[in-house]
């Protein structure tokens, strides 16, 4: 199960809302009815189906009217009525059923914790190795008097392994910030490893090839260093160039964290503004960008 179950919960909580419908006499003939809101049904069976939950169910109305037609509402007769409704009300029974379950095992999340997908791991030496380089990617920064942070593991759910971390409210955005650098570097090693098959294509000579490579390097350890200053003047008031060195340092693993495929997002409680710090990493190869508006020396990223 790629999602946690504490987004599960949250979206099965929205969908449940949505799951809608009515029926309605028609005038003169007793044996059919209108089943109305097929599209909030529609729309709901499809969110469920992309959960990959209660597939079977669903399955069985695959066929009715709710998926044969694109309207929202159909006049049909009374057994199939109520056919399609049996089948949504034992959809809606096990939904309520569910979020009554993860109501009780889920432990509440608090605004000051992170969300972390762990990459696949096949043993426990991978695992400790992970974990060592989670907490290392985030203490060397966040252990410091001035951001008071701390790593608490609240929770952990198998599947995909996701823990939550508890690391203080105002801890969060300084480890946003790192995520969203660690997610530019790694977008620019790709982009990087792009070039050095095009070159490679090219069969130009190997200094020339040698030169192309190193520029590269050059240009992501500068914007490294300067993603590193950027959050410094961001967080830190001593500008302590043992600050640099470690924050340099989280962020080049962060980077190889989210290559290894690696997720931090913020609390499902968290406010917009503070969700909003987190890259999205659906978007991080297409849209992401540099927080400093301009980097001198770089190009675009």
């Amino acid at each position: 199960m790629a999602a946690s179950l504490k987004l599960i919960h949250k979206k099965l909580e929205n969908i449940l809302k949505e799951f809608v419908w009515n029926t309605t006499p028609v005038n003169g003939n007793p044996s059919l009815q209108n089943l109305n809101g097929l599209d909030k049904i529609r729309a709901v069976l499809i969110n469920l189906e992309n959960l990959n939950l209660f597939n079977n169910n669903i399955n069985t109305l695959k066929n009715t009217v709710i998926f044969t037609t694109s309207s929202s509402s159909a006049t049909i007769q009374n057994t199939e009525v109520q056919n399609i409704i049996s089948q949504l009300n034992t959809i809606k029974i096990l939904m309520q059923a569910f979020i009554e379950t993860l109501n009780k095992t889920l432990p509440a999340e608090n605004e000051g914790s992170i969300n972390i997908k762990l990459p696949e791991v096949n043993d426990f030496d991978e695992l400790s190795k992970v974990s060592r380089e989670i907490h290392v990617g985030l203490t060397q920064v966040i252990f410091n008097s001035e951001i008071n942070g701390q790593t608490k593991i609240v929770s952990v759910e198998n599947g995909s392994i996701w823990f939550n971390v508890l690391v203080g409210v105002t801890t969060v955005p300084v480890i946003a910030s790192l995520v969203w650098a660690g997610a530019v570097i790694y977008k620019k090693i790709q982009e990087g490893k792009l070039l050095e098959q095009q070159v490679r294509g090219l069969k130009i000579k190997n200094d020339s090839l040698e030169d192309v490579l190193n520029a590269q390097k050059a240009e992501t350890a500068f914007m490294i260093e300067a993603e590193a200053e950027y959050i410094q003047a961001q967080y830190f008031k001593e500008n302590a160039p043992e600050n640099i060195a470690r924050i340099k340092n989280s962020i080049e693993t962060f980077a190889d964290l989210i290559n290894k495929g690696a997720e931090i997002h913020p609390a499902l409680v968290a406010p917009e503004n503070v969700s909003n710090l987190f890259p999205d990493p659906k978007q991080i190869t297409v849209g992401l960008e540099s927080k400093i508006k301009k980097l001198s020396g770089a190009s675009g990223n």
